[in-house]
């Protein structure tokens, strides 16, 4: 009975195991991430299954759940071990809840339970069959451990004997089905990689063969005839040629558009000698005469037989044109080597020459059966360890290319200057094997450059004496573009002086368009341009020029020249300040009226002084004889004779110089004097003079008679002035360290402002009776003092004038 419900679990057991493993064998294919879980739900599954069919002993029931149980922790996992747990306890509940073992049960699980989870805890690495015994043991040991303590019923030995056959034949039974199923699905997707390794390998072979560069076939002798078993590469797909068309075909019915008739006699020939044995390589023109393919035929032999052969073809067009290039080029390479005008030469590392060309012959002296094998004869002593030195940087790689100028000794011991370019040689592999070398002759050119830095120099030098000459010129100097019209675009050129007239930088002159620096109604600029388009090229101007920018006006002289600079028509402009010039010229003028005044004064005084004498003689007889009728006539007479006398002396001091005693004097006793001659005047006009004197104003040196005469004129002038009377102010400044200001202010009628600059011309009078000779001798005489006269008038406000000498 017993070991009927036995095989009916184990049974129920194994088909559960089984199905298991089928749907994951044959419906699931992908492992997913919570298999594990699932393994534990269905282990529990096969567990509460297993309950409804347990086994009766001597009234034990006992059952196989704890195959499931112990598998599902060693398969799965300690989570999945959980989830069969509670699966079997809530079963426990179910069947034995009215019983008084189910909490044993519960107990004998739970603590199983912990247990395992320890074992998989410190034991994760076992093998699965090892530890299957293991999980056995312990549940074992603990269901001994609690029926045997914790039960009333006292288990025999030959039930657990029994429970312990039964559940060990489970468990090698399922582990058999899983070990068998992990085993053979091991083996199953080695083989299926296998495969599609497989696969894959003779599909990537077939990808291999047919994507390369090349074409490779194969062929064997059935009948006396060679029949191709493959026909593949890019080669024939380039030719438009498909396997098709050559496999299993014999060579002789090859199509003509394949191998063209007369090429066939000679591909049997090649054929015949690698079905021998031979290896045989050989090229031919194929498909066309303008294409060459290179063919390699390899034998294929088995116990010393040929059973097939080999053949590769690759198109060899290219490389057939390279060398065709490659010997092209070293033709082209020969001939310029050796009919080049420049020396060149090979020579090995240590210096022993291998080749030179005709012109080393022609430069050096030394023909070519002498110089080969000779080590560097060319080189002058002095210069062989330098030689060595570069030639050793070449050969170690410091350097890949050396030009430089040095010099080097004809056969008959001449030096001269060569260029030299030193280039390595090198082989496949990139090592230095020559070296070359290409003297070129410069002494010619070394001489010209020699020249040229003469010359150069020498221009330079003239270029900086020039620019000196344009920079440091006292007169502004432009250099202006013209455009087609003849009419001024710009700067190309202007001095330091040029650039402060017009108030702006060498750079922004240069940058700016020539009508923004000069006005286009400017009269200069026009008169500029009016001789220019009548066909001038050379001329010289005057005019007062405005610039723009400042506003200041300066009589200029401007010197245009028109030529020809780069292709364009170009000014030279010379501006010259005149200003300075001009003011020459007036006071030349007035020094030339002064020579005639003075000449013309001499006259006069000579002229009138003698009747005069006379006159004044008579005068005196009379007044001997004088009675009261004429008395007042001759009082009158004589007075008048006086003023010409006065008069006449003047212009003797104009014409004559006097003889001057310059001394150290002072100005507060000088005008002391001057006002007190006019001081009589000054009252009967109502006039009062007024001093202010600076203190501390040194003396200076003067001749004081002259001095005090032109106080005493400027005074009179001024009292004169003030026909209404009034006050005339007289104030002594110091101006600084060198100079003293005698200002003298009057409250007359004043000058108009147009007829001030006359003032001190000779007979310029803006006076009723003045001569205009007073006031000339004033500026004379204080002009010969090395100092000035200034006036400041305003009409009928008064009179400013100003006598500054230097101390």
């Amino acid at each position: 009975m017993i070991i009927r419900e036995f095989f009916i679990n184990l049974s129920i057991f194994s088909f559960l195991v089984s199905l298991a493993l089928f749907t994951r064998v044959f419906v699931i294919h992908r492992t997913f991430k919570y298999c594990h879980l699932f393994g534990g739900l269905y282990a529990g599954i096969i567990a509460a299954i297993l309950m409804f069919f347990p086994n009766t002993y001597n009234a034990w029931i006992f059952d196989l759940r704890a195959a499931p149980f112990i598998l599902s922790f060693v398969y799965f996992g300690r989570t999945a071990g959980w989830i069969t747990t509670i699966f079997i306890c809530v079963n426990i509940a179910y069947h034995f809840m009215g019983g008084n073992q189910w909490v044993l049960g519960e107990i004998l699980f739970f603590g199983t339970a912990l247990l395992f989870t320890v074992f998989k805890t410190y034991f994760k690495n076992l093998d699965p069959i090892k530890s299957v015994f293991l999980y056995m043991g312990g549940f074992i040991g603990v269901h001994i451990f609690l029926f045997t303590f914790f039960s009333s019923l006292k288990i025999s030995i030959a039930f657990e004997i029994t429970r312990l056959l039964c559940l060990s034949i489970g468990l090698l039974i399922s582990i058999f089905l899983m070990e068998a199923y992990q085993k053979l699905y091991r083996l199953t997707q080695n083989l299926s990689k296998l495969n599609q390794s497989l696969e894959e390998s003779k599909q990537e072979l077939k990808e291999t063969v047919h994507e390369q560069q090349g074409g490779i076939f194969k062929f064997k002798k059935e009948n006396k005839g060679y029949i191709h078993t493959l026909c593949d590469g890019q080669f024939y797909s380039k030719c438009g040629v498909s396997p098709e068309q050559v496999v299993g075909k014999d060579l002789k019915t090859l199509d003509s558009s394949v191998i063209p008739s007369h090429l066939i006699p000679r591909l049997l020939e090649f054929y015949q000698q690698a079905w021998e044995g031979q290896e045989v390589t050989f090229e031919l023109p194929w498909p066309n005469e303008n294409t060459f393919i290179f063919i390699s035929l390899r034998p294929i032999k088995r116990e010393g037989k040929v059973v097939e052969v080999v053949g590769s073809a690759i198109d060899i067009t290219e490389r057939k044109k390279m060398e065709e290039e490659l010997r092209t080029t070293k033709e082209r390479l020969e001939s310029f080597i050796r009919h080049n005008t420049d020396a060149i030469i090979i020579f090995d590392l240590e210096g022993h020459i291998l080749q030179v060309n005709t012109a080393y012959e022609k430069m050096l002296g030394w023909s070519i059966h002498e110089i080969v094998g000779e080590k560097l004869p060319c080189v002058p002593e002095f210069l062989i360890d330098r030689s060595n030195v570069t030639i050793q940087k070449i050969i170690s790689g410091e350097s890949i290319t050396t030009k430089l100028e040095t010099v080097r000794q004809r056969k008959d011991g001449s030096l001269f200057e060569i260029s030299l370019t030193l280039s390595p040689i090198l082989d496949s592999k990139g090592n230095v094997i020559f070296l070359s070398a290409i003297y070129r002759d410069i002494s010619e050119r070394k001489q010209i450059e020699k020249e040229l830095k003469q010359l150069h120099q020498q221009l330079k030098e003239s270029e900086m004496k020039y620019r000196v000459l344009f920079e440091q010129s006292p007169d502004a100097v432009y250099l202006v573009e013209l455009n087609e019209d003849r009419y001024p675009t710009r700067l190309l050129e202007v001095n330091p002086v040029g650039c402060k007239r017009f108030g702006y930088s060498r750079e922004d002159l240069l940058s700016m368009p020539f009508s923004d620096i000069v006005p286009q109604n400017s009269t200069m600029l026009i008169k500029i341009i009016e001789k220019i388009r009548e066909g001038k090229r050379s001329f010289t101007l005057q005019n007062e020029f405005v610039f723009k920018k400042t506003g200041k006006k300066i009589n200029t002289e401007f010197s245009v020249r028109m030529f020809i600079l780069n292709g364009k028509e170009v000014l030279l402009l010379i501006s010259r300040d005149i200003t300075e010039r001009l003011k020459t010229e007036t006071l030349l003028r007035k020094s030339e009226k002064l020579a005639v005044v003075g000449q013309l004064a001499a006259a006069i005084a000579h002229e009138v002084n003698n009747p005069l004498t006379a006159m004044k003689g008579f005068m005196q007889l009379l007044k001997l004889t004088e009675n009261e009728n004429n008395q007042r006539y001759i009082d009158i007479v004589l007075s008048e004779m006086e003023r010409i006398k006065s008069i006449t002396n003047e212009f003797i001091t104009i014409a004559k110089p006097q003889a001057v005693k310059i001394q150290l004097n002072d100005l507060h006793m000088l005008l002391k004097q001057a006002t007190a001659l006019l001081q009589s005047q000054a009252t009967i006009n109502n006039i009062q003079f007024r001093t202010e004197f600076e203190s501390a104003v040194p003396l200076i040196t003067c001749e004081r008679n002259q001095l005090k005469q032109v106080f005493i004129n400027i005074l009179k002038n001024a009292i004169e002035a003030m026909s209404i009377g009034g006050e005339v102010l007289i104030q002594v400044n110091k101006l600084d360290d060198h100079r003293v200001c005698i200002r003298f202010i009057d409250q007359g009628c004043g000058i108009p402002k147009e007829r001030i600059p006359y003032l001190g011309e000779p007979f310029y009078s803006i006076k009723e009776k003045g001569i205009g000779l007073g006031l000339m001798i004033c500026y004379k005489i204080v002009e010969a003092h090395q100092g000035k006269i200034v006036i400041e008038s305003e009409m009928n406000k008064g009179t400013i004038v100003d006598v500054i000498l230097p101390t």
